[in-house]
């Protein structure tokens, strides 16, 4: 055989292995529609400057409010109050998220911590922000807490914030006045 023909042989047979290899993952995700991963509902779009602005607002909003909450709950356990808080809370920012993943995800440090915490509750592996979240419940978060969740916390924090300086960077080189 050609080198060409077993070149092409290789390309396909590596793209089913591929293919096969993610099944796991997909057949997860297909038995739990209710709860779709965070990174197969995001859409990236190019989108105005003003309104990536407004939705890192929104998501920020939701974050800040759902980091609060597992602090709280460290302290003080997971009260009925902060359970509810919780389970409203994981929802705003499962959806929010979709909008700015693919723009923030660039400015995050990564740990493999977060891959296997996200296996353990969700059964897939899940970015510092994803990680955050997947517990069902306030009660299953503190549970089965790995003692990654202020290094979480410190780097979904810190990607946050470069991404805003970033859009307050193009904001002002494309000349709008407004604050960013």
């Amino acid at each position: 055989m050609s080198h060409r023909v077993l070149g092409a042989l290789r390309a396909g047979a590596s793209g089913a292995v591929s293919r096969l290899k993610t099944m796991p993952d997909r057949t997860f995700a297909a038995t739990r529609p209710h709860e779709a991963p965070l990174a197969e509902t995001a859409q990236p779009t190019t989108q105005p400057l003003a309104q990536r602005r407004q939705e890192l607002l929104a998501f920020y909003g939701y974050y800040e409010d759902l980091v609060a909450v597992l602090c709280d709950a460290a302290q003080y356990g997971p009260t009925p109050r902060l359970e509810s808080d919780y389970r409203t809370l994981r929802c705003a920012v499962h959806r929010s998220y979709a909008t700015i993943r693919p723009y923030v995800v660039a400015f995050l440090r990564y740990n493999s911590e977060d891959a296997r915490y996200g296996i353990h509750l969700w059964g897939r592996s899940a970015d510092a922000f994803e990680a955050l979240v997947c517990a069902p419940t306030l009660h299953d978060a503190l549970r089965a807490d790995d003692g990654w969740m202020i290094s979480r916390i410190t780097r979904t924090r810190d990607a946050l914030n470069l991404y805003g300086e970033l859009l307050r960077a193009q904001f002002t080189e494309s000349g709008d006045s407004r604050q960013a």
